[in-house]
């Protein structure tokens, strides 16, 4: 498999999303309805996932049928990898499919550097919230700059200046200072905008040289329930348990700020 190609499987595979709808396929074809029964999003956002996985090439579109049924592309002798794996189901198992896939990809096709193939689910973080607002003006929330230093946290910190590129490819950095002077910057590049449903970016601290430090990937989508929105926020991988831990308690208190700031609005 051609690096770029490679590349692009990952990236199709590092949102959880995708790996769950992948693990479904997996163990038989489905119309894009059954595959949204399990999410809290909609039909055309499950299009959009799907989209990124057909271009990876890990599945195709049945031509029969309205609901245009999805199943796994053939993927050659990797097929027989995908199929041993049939009965993998949702969250911790959907993480499996995906080290069966890597190791495969390392046993038959070039790599430029050798990869610890290990799970990673126990440094992934999610946290799941119920706004009290529709989902557009969530969305607004996280995506504008004056309205983002209302809320981006945690409690103790001050954010002194936010710049948002809300585009594919577009940076976005935040600079906050704690009670006790320190300053801190997080920095990213979004990778996905699909308003008012989705945000995908990366995310990275800033080191005191200038460079960012270890890079995670943040998907935060946002779900109509009626006047209310269900937030469903990941993020990972993380280098260790307790550095996740240490992000829970950050965005755990900048969320809480966020829907204070719904009620103050």
């Amino acid at each position: 498999m051609p690096t770029d190609h490679l590349s692009s499987t990952f990236a199709a595979l590092a949102d959880p999303t995708r790996r769950a709808i992948l693990a479904r396929l997996i163990s038989g074809e489905a119309t894009v309805t059954e595959l949204a029964e399990p999410f809290d999003i909609s039909g055309p956002a499950i299009s959009r996932h799907l989209k990124v996985l057909e271009r990876a090439g890990l599945i195709a579109r049945g031509r029969e049928g309205s609901g245009g049924h999805a199943a796994l592309r053939a993927l050659g002798s990797r097929t027989s990898t995908i199929g041993s794996i049939a009965t993998v189901g949702f969250g911790k198992n959907a993480s499996i499919a995906l080290m069966t896939i890597c190791e495969t990809f390392r046993r038959e096709g070039p790599m430029t550097t050798a990869t610890d193939l290990k799970e990673t689910s126990d440094r992934e973080l999610v946290i799941s919230r119920v706004f009290d607002a529709p989902p557009a003006l969530i969305f607004k929330i996280w995506t504008q700059p004056q309205v983002i230093r209302q809320w981006w946290g945690p409690r103790g910190y001050t954010t002194l200046s936010s710049e948002m590129d809300v585009r594919p490819g577009g940076a976005w950095r935040v600079r906050s200072r704690h009670t006790d002077g320190s300053e801190t910057v997080e920095r990213g590049v979004f990778r996905e905008v699909a308003e008012p449903e989705r945000l995908v970016f990366t995310h990275a601290w800033e080191g005191e040289d200038g460079n960012p430090g270890h890079e995670t990937l943040v998907t935060v989508t946002f779900a109509d329930q009626g006047d209310k929105t269900r937030m469903t926020f990941h993020q990972g991988p993380f280098t260790s348990v307790e550095i996740r831990d240490g992000h829970f308690q950050g965005w755990s208190e900048s969320f809480d700020m966020l829907a204070e700031y719904l009620a103050d609005a």
